[in-house]
């Protein structure tokens, strides 16, 4: 999918014609399952790191998520892939879901002999991202405005997605933090709209967990960082651990706010 169309499908109306890209040759995807319990396609690249890329809810309750951030998360087709969606929009909370979801990311992790696995998702794919290391070791979570939590005990002022909650029968994964393991490093970036407080307010403070704020953003953060012209870096700098340089595109280009005191092991700048 085009990289356009995926940043329209995530954050709103899409971008100016000066912010797209040059056309570039197709990532190649292959579809791997497609059924009522989930979607799974793959990407074989070249590199000795593997994503995980979760989907959101999508744009059209009527159809299951599409395939995201297809080249992005890829990097431009170097790096394995695979992707995810949940077509019951469970928040992995579906019988044994993560559990699967775990055992297919540890056999393509064997299968290419990879060093690195990294995850990435938007919104209840960020979600995804952030639980994915309770579950298998994951080296890097990239989560772009997650929910932290869809349990209506620990959210009860989150009036989103209630349509979707509604048919989870039991929530098995209560909030994202109980599953963010020591051994991962978290990017987290956040819009400041007051319709995500009640999300950021259960992210807890941790020394592997870098958080953002960005100023004048909703719940369209992908699109924001798409027209800011930033996203690919973004997702390119958090893969290779890169905080201060992270922290420093964002804060040139978005404005953003740092929450956290900077790794004191951060990356010596070339």
């Amino acid at each position: 999918m085009d990289e356009a169309m995926q940043a329209e499908q995530q954050g709103g109306a899409q971008a100016p014609a000066a912010a797209q890209p040059p056309a570039r040759p197709p990532v190649e995807i292959e579809l791997v399952r497609d059924d009522a319990r989930m979607r799974l396609w793959r990407h074989r690249g070249k590199s000795d790191r593997l994503v995980v890329c979760f989907s959101g809810v999508g744009r059209d309750r009527r159809q299951p998520p599409r395939l995201e951030f297809a080249r992005i998360a890829a990097q431009s087709g170097r790096d394995h892939v695979l992707y995810f969606a949940d077509p019951q929009r469970s928040w992995l909370n579906a019988p044994g879901l993560i559990e699967d979801i775990a055992a297919l990311v540890e056999a393509e992790e064997a299968r290419l002999g990879v060093a690195h696995v990294v995850a990435m998702g938007h919104s209840l794919g960020g979600f995804s991202a952030l639980v994915l290391g309770g579950f298998t070791k994951v080296d890097v979570a990239l989560a772009l405005s997650p929910q932290l939590s869809i349990d209506p005990a620990l959210v009860p002022d989150e009036p989103r997605w209630m349509m979707f909650r509604k048919h989870i029968e039991t929530i098995r994964i209560r909030q994202a933090a109980d599953h963010m393991q020591e051994t991962t490093l978290h990017y987290v970036i956040f819009g400041r709209d007051r319709r995500e407080a009640p999300q950021r307010a259960l992210l807890r403070p941790a020394p592997n967990v870098q958080s953002f704020e960005l100023p004048r953003v909703r719940h369209d953060s992908v699109m924001r960082l798409y027209q800011a012209g930033i996203l690919e870096d973004v997702v390119r700098l958090a893969f290779a651990r890169r905080t201060r340089k992270l922290r420093q595109v964002l804060q040139a280009q978005m404005r953003a706010v740092h929450l956290n005191t900077p790794l004191a092991s951060e990356e010596t700048e070339t």
